[in-house]
């Protein structure tokens, strides 16, 4: 998005924006009105700076002037999962404000029951919350399980909030921070999983070409003595992949 700004600076604002919007969308319950994204930005934004922003954050799952249905995020497995659980959790009866006032009351104070009966209102809390973030490369389940395991910890920690209108807040502020640490570990895992793969594509297509050229299979000194590859990278890539690179001679001293 840098071409749409001239100046450094305003580059750097408009992204700082950019990434408060995207928070406020998923406060929001996964949705913004077109005002609200115009407004967050300290400058005047045009129609194709209105399109990127909105494909961004139809891309995170931020639906502009609408919501983005849950069904077209899922699975047809993780929609079974989803509805069965959310079938047991409709047996849960959750009680009117002011007992559930005491129950939070009773948690900030210590009390070990009330904190479980706590958590046990909340979990549908989780799963609204995790249907936010779904869609972002893990599971319903897996936000649902990182979300619910914030839960308990963090209904034994509610001792400094100031009362109980504190509470849900503070459990919710867990719980999404809990997915999204989620989803930017396995973005990380995807990643380093798909520089190996990129890595060892190059090895085998090295392999490949330099195989063609001489009219037989390679061995590895003289693969890296075209001088693309370290004897470590081309050895990573046989030991990965199990002597599997088709085009590398495994009989021939290496």
């Amino acid at each position: 998005m840098s071409t749409e700004f001239s100046a450094s600076n305003n580059e750097e604002r408009f992204l700082e924006d950019l990434k408060g919007l995207l928070e406020k969308g998923k406060r929001n319950g996964g949705s913004l009105t077109e005002a609200e994204v115009r407004d967050s930005f300290t400058q005047e934004l045009s129609d194709d700076q209105m399109e990127v922003i909105r494909k961004y954050l139809e891309s995170n799952n931020i639906g502009v002037g609408k919501r983005i249905g849950i069904s077209e995020l899922l699975t047809e497995e993780e929609q079974k999962y989803l509805d069965d659980y959310q079938e047991e959790l409709s047996a849960i009866e959750i009680p009117e404000d002011s007992v559930l006032d005491a129950v939070k009351l009773n948690a900030m104070a210590g009390d070990a029951d009330a904190q479980k009966e706590l958590a046990e209102y909340m979990l549908q809390k989780v799963v609204d919350l995790a249907k936010m973030y779904a869609g972002q490369g893990v599971y319903i389940e897996d936000l649902i399980g990182a979300g619910n395991e914030a839960l308990m910890i963090g209904v034994k920690l509610l001792a400094p909030l100031e009362g109980p209108q504190d509470v849900e807040g503070a459990l919710t502020e867990r719980i999404m921070k809990a997915m999204e640490k989620l989803i930017r570990e396995d973005a990380d895992t995807s990643d380093n999983n798909q520089s190996v793969a990129d890595r060892i594509n190059r090895v085998a297509d090295a392999a490949h070409a330099l195989a063609q050229e001489l009219g037989r299979k390679v061995t590895v000194m003289e693969l890296v003595g075209e001088g693309q590859f370290t004897m470590d990278e081309v050895m990573d890539a046989i030991r990965i992949t199990a002597n599997k690179i088709e085009d590398i001679d495994y009989k021939q001293p290496q």
